[in-house]
């Protein structure tokens, strides 16, 4: 169960916080992530080491926005958060995690 956390969207609406979101977003960029063109091959052959991640990232996600005790978070600094840890955990699924976001930032006309 999560606290009352909610998450400002790009569009202004304001949502409940899910920490099935972050965990979904995580697993997509480890299982079908590509770097070059190239899947991230040690998670792209194993869904429970993809899904083991997610988990561990949402969850120190959740961790870092209990600490700041703001009960709204921009949507980008949940993003931001995701690839700190991304980076210390997984380095290359950071870096598909950044690639995927940047080509739906361009796809939203948001470049």
């Amino acid at each position: 169960m999560t606290e009352n956390i909610n998450i400002v969207k790009r569009d202004g609406r304001v949502v409940p916080f899910d920490l099935a979101r972050v965990q979904m977003a995580v697993f997509k960029a480890a299982y079908n992530g590509k770097i070059n063109g190239n899947f991230i091959s040690s998670y792209h052959v194993d869904p429970v080491k993809a899904n083991f991640l997610a988990n561990n990232v949402a969850k120190l996600v959740y961790q870092d926005l209990l600490k700041t005790e703001k009960k709204e978070v921009d949507i980008e600094e949940i993003q931001n958060l995701v690839v700190k840890h991304l980076n210390v955990l997984a380095k290359f699924v950071g870096q598909a995690y950044l690639t995927y976001k940047t080509q739906r930032r361009i796809e939203r006309g948001l470049s």
